[in-house]
């Protein structure tokens, strides 16, 4: 069908670059604009912690992002249990939904919080998917692929955040189909889906 909409993630790409992924800021990849996944690697595949989209270039960001989590702005979690595909909530970070933490309180935490947000950013891996299309376009996907993982039964959808602002497809906007590509397993990842 010649309306779909490949979607062809590359990865898996880390921050610091590990021996099993290579940093995200040394890859041609890293120099575009489209969607984005972080997971953790398991056994059976990757699992989604994270769907984004971006207009910038990918590097710039993962930048942003790598910023707030070192400051302790986003959620804080136990690293040993993060990587395995669970969350126990150490600090809930400047956008939490029930317990929004003030820059001051961020800041004033982040050093006793250093550790596992290390750990953490050890753990993650990103994939990248690259698309040339315009922002609404990108925001349907992302939306998309975040409102299946919400739905996904099991660990793929307990491992979601609540309360990330997305932007779906509304209603006077026509579907647009989507075909998914990924180099590795990515669990909950929809092969095909309608933006």
């Amino acid at each position: 069908m010649s309306d779909e909409i490949i979607i062809s993630f590359a990865g898996p790409f880390s921050w610091p670059g590990t021996p099993d992924a290579i940093s995200v800021y040394d890859v041609d990849e890293g120099r575009k604009a489209g969607i984005y996944v972080w997971t953790v690697p398991l056994r059976d595949g990757h699992l989604i912690y994270y769907v984004g989209e971006t207009g910038r270039n990918f590097g710039n960001r993962l930048r942003q992002h790598y910023d707030e989590l070192a400051a302790a702005r986003y959620h804080v979690y136990s690293a040993r249990e993060f990587a395995r595909g669970e969350k126990v909530t150490l600090w809930p970070g400047r956008f939490d939904a029930m317990n929004r933490k003030s820059d001051d309180e961020c800041q004033a935490n982040c050093h006793l919080l250093s550790e596992q947000i290390r750990e953490m950013m050890l753990a993650l891996r990103f994939f990248l998917a690259p698309l040339s299309c315009d922002t609404r376009t990108r925001r349907r996907i992302e939306a998309a692929i975040a409102q299946s993982l919400y739905a996904a039964p099991g660990i793929v959808g307990t491992f979601q955040d609540q309360g990330i602002h997305y932007h779906p497809r509304t209603n006077d906007e026509d579907p647009i189909a989507c075909v998914v590509c990924s180099p590795v397993p990515v669990l909950g990842l929809p092969e095909r889906f309608w933006a």
